[in-house]
This record gives structure tokens, C-alpha cells and sequence, in this order.
């Protein structure tokens, strides 16, 4: 089954294994309800872990996986990434999964810029790394990203003029 990014494991949260995410997904209730299982990307190994609790601090998730309570068993999995099963059914027609940008190719004006490489997240908005002639990082706002066709695999952009050296 294919898998979705739902976040990164930034820091451990006490001694008892609780380990803090940086959510990268509207389905937390869903992801990360009791009994979910949750991957591990541990340097391309992995792991299936199941969700025994998780709750909400300071803007980031904290969750615990069954038999992991212990900050000694979660420490080595700091700064990778934590991943679920694809669901469609939790999408709106319209919407889709930041990993499904990945691959699409960038129009700026109908002009070919590139391919989006990868998908960096933040708290005020996204940003695509697209490579092209250059790499190019384009905020996902809608001052620039004027369509977004997951279908046909293709983006098209509005960047003003210096954005990027069309050369």
C-alpha cells in the first residue's frame, strides 16, 4: 500500500517515549488515533508502529507507540520522518496530498521551469523546490500558484519578473 507523509519526529517529550511531530497532515485524528499504525522511516528501513496514545503540546503533536515507552527506545528516531497509509476517502474531490505534487512540472506563464523535487513545510505555507535549468523555491500561495492539476501532473505559476534567472 502506498504511504503518505503525516509528519517528523523533532524531539523525545519526557522520559516515558513520547516523541514530538511536526504534523504535516489535516487527518490528526484519524493518523493518530489509539491503535493506528504509523511508519517509521528510520534511514530507509521501515518500522511499523502502533499509536497507543498522542495529545496535542504547543502546536506539535506528541505521540507513544505501543512497547516504545521509554526514551531510551525512541531517542534514535529523532529527525525521521513518519509516514501512514494512503487514504483517499479522507480527501474532498478537490484536495490531495502534498506527495502527490511531487513529479509535476512547473509553468511559469506556459513556460516550462521545471519538475517539483520535494515539498518543504512550514507553519505559514509550503514551499515547492522545483528543478529545472536551476532550483527554484516557489511559495505555495496563491499570489504565485495559479492551478495545480494533479491528474495531468502539472502546475502553473505567476512569479514576477527576478524570481528567477530565465536564462
Amino acid at each position: 500500500m502506498e504511504k503518505v507523509i503525516v509528519g517528523q519526529i523533532i524531539n523525545t517529550h519526557g522520559i516515558k517515549g513520547e516523541l514530538k511531530i511536526k504534523l504535516s497532515t489535516d487527518f490528526v485524528t484519524e493518523r493518530f488515533q489509539k491503535n493506528a499504525h504509523l511508519y517509521i522511516d528510520n534511514h530507509g528501513e521501515m518500522l511499523d508502529m502502533t499509536v497507543l496514545s498522542y495529545r496535542f503540546h504547543k502546536g506539535n503533536v506528541l505521540v507513544s507507540f505501543q512497547d516504545h515507552q521509554d526514551i531510551n527506545l525512541v531517542e534514535k528516531y529523532k529527525g525521521c520522518k513518519l509516514y501512514a497509509e494512503k487514504n483517499l476517502e479522507l480527501l474532498e474531490d478537490d484536495e490531495y496530498y502534498i506527495g502527490d505534487l511531487i513529479g509535476c512540472e512547473v509553468y511559469n506563464h506556459h513556460d516550462f521551469i521545471g519538475v517539483v523535487q520535494d515539498v518543504q513545510l512550514y507553519e505559514h505555507h509550503d514551499i515547492f523546490v522545483v528543478r529545472g535549468k536551476q532550483k527554484i523555491m516557489i511559495p505555495y500561495v496563491d499570489a504565485f500558484v495559479k492551478e495545480i492539476n494533479i491528474d495531468t501532473k502539472r502546475i502553473d505559476v505567476s512569479l514576477i519578473e527576478g524570481f528567477y534567472d530565465e536564462d
